[in-house]
């Protein structure tokens, strides 16, 4: 059994894909760049006024507040005007400003009188224009490789021009669910059954993640079975493979046992971690593909694939955008546990506070809709008293 931090040291070795493909600007988000993006552009591209108002030069202001409108300049249209001393002109937001202007003054503050203005407050020199260049010069970097490409992005990729972008090619993350006990979703449930929830997590996981799902079906507890599940992942050329329950001690605990048998280098066995310690990291001789023993319970299943298998989906992809933000709380009660195994408890947070929910364990899954985060109890901390600072994530 290793610890958490000995475990994911693991991938510390992986190297990322090299494969990516271009992509257009409407499918870009959630996608990871693949190579420095850099500007053709000045942004802006040139001065510009940032408010409705009038254009002057500061220094005339000074002089006097009353100044003489030149003209109007409209966002979108050239400009030839050069003011002269005491001048001003008319500017709408956006509008190109003309020399020798280096103050904009809002609407608001001006006071309009036949063909003069007053400027009824003296502002800061350079008030209201944006510069050329001041957001983004052109030869900068605008977005970097391994960046994970969010909604809040898509305004700087389509004013760069850019109509396609290479990213990362999306890996193909198989999920094999093991058990007699399991049916699908819309089967009845009697004798002992239970349906198959976690591999419609796990596709949400990996979907949440813009990766792509494979589904290879539910595998009896049985070596050939779930064998042939295996050559069949490898046919479809899986980056990494999750197969469910199976994975800790019992008769029928296979996963183990059959990746030996296939010549798989078990990497890690077990993991001091609560819950989700019977997950297997493994990687196929001969292939590339990585896989993972997960536990059969929902919770552990859904903890083990953001804390452990995360990490090596990001060194893969080149990113260290992927994995849950961790965030600083005051706990509310008081939480007992055993030294040894870092803990994962569904709680919910709310103004930085963190409070525990009811939770009956690993196949609780009802505490897992209902929670909004995990706190963390530290492996080698017992209490967590009221109002100490306790580490958590946002699921």
């Amino acid at each position: 059994m290793k610890n958490l931090e000995e475990a994911l040291k693991i991938f510390d070795c992986v190297h990322e894909i090299e494969e990516d493909e271009s992509v257009s600007i409407e499918n870009l988000v959630g996608r990871i760049l693949s190579y420095d993006v850099i500007s053709n552009y000045d942004f802006p591209p040139y001065d510009r006024s940032a408010m409705d108002g009038f254009a002057f030069k500061y220094d005339d202001v000074i002089k006097s507040p009353i100044l003489k409108v030149k003209g109007e300049v409209l966002a979108g249209h050239p400009t030839s005007l050069n003011l002269k001393a005491g001048e001003c002109v008319k500017i709408m937001t956006g509008g190109l400003v003309p020399v020798p202007c280096d103050t904009v003054g809002e609407i608001e503050i001006c006071e309009v009188k036949d063909d003069k203005v007053r400027i009824k407050k003296i502002l800061s020199k350079f008030a209201n224009i944006a510069f050329k260049g001041e957001d983004l010069k052109k030869g900068e970097i605008a977005l970097k490789k391994g960046d994970l490409i969010t909604t809040s992005k898509i305004n700087l990729v389509a004013s760069l021009g850019m109509k396609y972008l290479n990213v990362k090619r999306k890996l193909k993350i198989g999920v094999l669910p093991t058990g007699d006990e399991l049916v699908d979703v819309e089967d009845q449930i009697d004798n002992g059954k239970i349906r198959d929830s976690s591999r419609y997590a796990l596709q949400a996981q990996i979907n949440g993640i813009n990766q792509t799902f494979i589904d290879l079906g539910i595998s009896r507890d049985d070596e050939d079975e779930i064998r042939l599940k295996i050559e069949e992942s490898l046919d479809k050329h899986c980056d990494i493979l999750l197969i469910t329950g199976g994975s800790s001690v019992g008769d029928k605990d296979l996963t183990i046992k059959l990746l030996e048998n296939l010549g798989a280098e078990i990497m890690v066995e077990k993991i001091y971690m609560k819950p989700g310690a019977p997950t297997v990291i493994s990687r196929l001789n001969g292939s590339k593909m990585w896989i993972f023993g997960m536990p059969g319970n929902p919770v552990s299943t859904y903890l083990a694939f953001e804390i452990v298998v995360l990490p090596l989906v990001e060194k893969l992809l080149g990113t260290d955008k992927l994995h849950p933000i961790i965030l600083n709380g005051k706990f509310s009660g008081t939480f007992r546990k055993s030294k040894g195994k870092v803990h994962f408890v569904p709680c919910n947070v709310e103004n930085g506070i963190i409070k525990q929910i009811k939770y009956n364990g690993s196949g609780d899954f009802t505490s897992l809709s209902k929670a909004n985060a995990f706190f963390i109890a530290p492996k080698e901390m017992e209490i967590i008293n009221n109002n100490d600072l306790v580490k958590y994530f946002v699921i």
